[in-house]
């Protein structure tokens, strides 16, 4: 969950498959950011997109201890890849010190249908983004335009108060489906995988709007979510692929098995092979003689040669 320590009361966060996503911190969301609207706090989080996936954005306000009072009202404001996509007033006469969080969830963008009193929701959700090389000049620098804010959410928060109720109802311009296909030089080597698409979310009734003025003009506060495939920045180790015997061919299988079964056999046939080398051990050392003993005396046979003479006997009895 986003959270500012200078704004507690205030929290952001990112639903994936109506599950909360999990954060990361972004290390070089500061140095990036140009903070063109000079927000007073800031804070910079990732989170993983998947192909396909509905996402929400997740507002959640805490007025337990009265922290948002000094605050007429605030004004939330979402952009997705660069284009504003939904606005809403938190009040804190509605909310004062005691009362439950009060939570907001946007799932899409509405605009204006043709049916009275209604407008059409176009769910946000991730499209993957696919890269060309062979583009040419003039495509490069369309595509470097067109996808130099991919991959962002931002959400800005105002102190304001409100100057009046208007009885027109509030809806943003048609969103369309970009073309995800981008020319590889135009990314510079951002590692940008998905971007924002819709789907039909059907038909909701309108909301008034109302005027209000911003104290101070700057954003209280400025959260920013960078989303793509965590593996492709690093962000998170990618899970290595087991490899099951569905993945091995018959002939693979019958090879493993032989040779496994050969294994087998040979430790039946060898059932004492590893204790070999010591008994190797021990009968060498038996086989030394001990020196330290004094040798068997031995009587030797004297042979006469002469009256005066005799000599000893060297041969084999």
């Amino acid at each position: 969950m986003a959270v500012l320590n200078e704004l507690p009361g205030i929290k952001v966060t990112i639903e994936v498959n109506d599950v909360k996503a999990q954060e990361y911190n972004d290390e070089d969301g500061p140095a990036e950011d140009k903070n063109n609207r000079r927000a007073t706090n800031r804070c910079f989080k990732y989170i993983e997109s998947k192909d396909d996936s509905p996402f929400s954005v997740v507002y959640h306000l805490d007025n337990t201890y009265g922290q948002l009072s000094r605050y007429d009202a605030l004004g939330i404001y979402l952009s997705i890849d660069g284009a504003q996509m939904d606005s809403c007033l938190w009040e804190s006469a509605r909310y004062p010190p005691g009362s439950p969080v009060w939570t907001h969830r946007v799932a899409g963008t509405r605009h204006t249908s043709a049916h009275s009193g209604m407008d059409s929701m176009r769910k946000f959700k991730f499209s993957k983004i696919t890269t060309i090389d062979d583009a040419g000049k003039d495509r490069v620098a369309r595509d470097i335009e067109d996808f130099k804010r991919i991959g962002l959410i931002k959400v800005y928060v105002y102190g304001c108060s409100v100057r009046e109720n208007r009885p027109t109802h509030r809806s943003h311009r048609p969103t369309r489906d970009k073309d995800f296909e981008v020319a590889e030089k135009a990314l510079k080597g951002r590692a940008v995988s998905h971007g924002t698409a819709y789907s039909d979310g059907g038909l909701i009734p309108q909301t008034s709007t109302v005027s209000v003025d911003f104290y101070p003009r700057e954003p209280l506060a400025a959260f920013s979510f960078k989303y793509h495939a965590l593996h492709k920045e690093l962000v998170i180790p990618r899970s290595p692929t087991p490899e099951g015997i569905n993945a091995l061919s018959e002939a693979e299988i019958r090879r493993l098995a032989a040779e496994r079964l050969e294994d087998i056999n040979h430790h039946r046939r060898s059932p004492t092979l590893k204790r070999e080398p010591r008994a190797v051990i021990k009968r060498e050392f038996a086989e030394y003689y001990d020196l330290t003993e004094e040798p068997t005396k031995r009587e030797w046979k004297k042979v006469r040669i002469d009256d005066k003479h005799e000599a000893i006997d060297l041969t084999d009895d």
